[in-house]
């Protein structure tokens, strides 16, 4: 019942199908789930028809349980010896063992739990349960009533166990474990933060920098788009420890440019997380105060006429516009950054206050012929860079 509702007697399984009629499947999962007891009449009615008021229940639901047990008629037995039905009630027959992935996945959480455990009898008994959680429960009725607050249980389960496990995890630094278990949890909870920070901690303490990196940066992505949220400082430190990250001895300084090199020539402007902007602001500070020359400082703002937020999908495109229109109109060797979830931050070295001007204007032109909605505006602001005091 964990991803998807599949039914398997012997080599045969029936599983729903999003053509078929949703009511037999509801019956026939509802019936499942509660095996171990008889369902009123008034019970099924009340999941099936709980707001139409023009059903004859009796007739209705006879009508139904006949199309629930059509479903059952791959597994070439009676289905009348699957679906019982007893005094105006209808359950599994009793007599027909079921193995649930939902109750194996509590037994193993529960026994976890047990004292007096040894801490990898209780991983072991974790990563069993993990692995029977192969997606929340009956995600195609999500939204039934009946359905909601079981999933929210398991789910809730599921992110306790997987804690717990990367815990256990951590102190003998299973590396790859972690690995493995957090990107399966996020194929569960893609927008976890404990997940995804464990995550990125465990491929750069495994030795892989560049793909740490690169989760990193899916994230951050995927947190401003759907939720329009920046990343915690917890996250900003982790980047910055990778980013930090002292390199073996090499002597070859050939090889060394090599590996700084850009994968891939892009045009346009060099776009960084804050962090490095950060760093490369410090820079120009310094040098300025030794060469004299300006540099500036610019921040764009998108907004609603209002001054508000738009809605996330809405701000997740029109960031997405302003920053291809950023990369496009800024020189090769100028840098910005993503200042906020509605803010990008550019730094303009060697120019003036009105050559800075024409670069934040065409910014702007070049946005507003990608993205035509005049319910959004932009403004900017600019300011010169102070050198550092010595």
């Amino acid at each position: 019942m964990f991803g998807d509702f599949r039914l398997t007697i012997g080599d045969i399984s029936i599983t729903s199908k999003v053509q078929q009629a949703k009511k037999p499947w509801t019956i026939l999962e509802y019936l499942v789930y509660y095996h171990n007891r008889e369902i009123p009449s008034d019970e099924l009615v009340g999941i099936i028809w709980s707001e139409d008021n023009n059903v004859n229940p009796a007739n209705a639901l006879k009508t139904l349980i006949f199309r629930t047990r059509k479903l059952l008629e791959p597994f070439n037995c009676p289905t009348q010896q699957l679906i019982s039905q007893n005094r105006g009630s209808y359950c599994w027959n009793p007599e027909v063992d079921l193995s649930l992935d939902t109750s194996e996945f509590e037994g193993f959480y529960q026994q976890s739990c047990q004292p007096g455990l040894t801490e990898s009898r209780q991983l072991e008994l974790l990563l069993q349960a993990l692995a029977l959680y192969k997606g929340d429960f009956l995600p195609k009725a999500a939204w039934e009533p009946w359905v909601i607050p079981i999933s929210r249980h398991y789910h809730n389960l599921f992110v306790h166990a997987a804690m717990q496990a990367i815990e256990l995890l951590l102190r003998n630094e299973q590396w790859d474990s972690i690995i493995r278990l957090c990107r399966h949890a996020i194929t569960i909870e893609a927008y976890n933060e404990d997940f995804q920070y464990h995550l990125i901690y465990a491929l750069f303490c495994s030795g892989h920098q560049r793909k740490a990196l690169e989760q990193y940066r899916v994230m951050v992505d995927s947190f401003y788009n759907e939720f329009a949220i920046t990343p915690s400082k917890r996250m900003t430190d982790l980047y910055k420890l990778i980013q930090d990250r002292e390199h073996g001895i090499n002597t070859d300084l050939s090889l060394i440019q090599k590996s700084m090199q850009e994968e891939q020539k892009l045009l346009g402007a060099y776009f960084c997380e804050f962090t490095v902007f950060r760093d490369i602001y410090q820079l120009e500070r310094r040098a300025i105060a030794r060469t004299g020359d300006s540099i500036f400082l610019g921040l764009l703002t998108l907004s609603q006429e209002d001054g508000s937020l738009p809605k996330a999908s809405v701000l997740a495109r029109a960031m997405g516009h302003l920053g291809n229109a950023a990369t496009a109109s800024l020189r090769h060797g100028d840098v910005y950054t993503r200042y906020s979830v509605s803010q990008y931050m550019i730094l303009l070295p060697s120019a003036s206050y009105e050559n800075g001007e024409m670069v934040m204007q065409r910014i702007i032109r070049n946005y507003k012929k990608a993205y035509l909605r005049k319910d959004l505006v932009i403004h900017y602001s600019l300011q010169a860079v102070t050198p550092i005091e010595n």
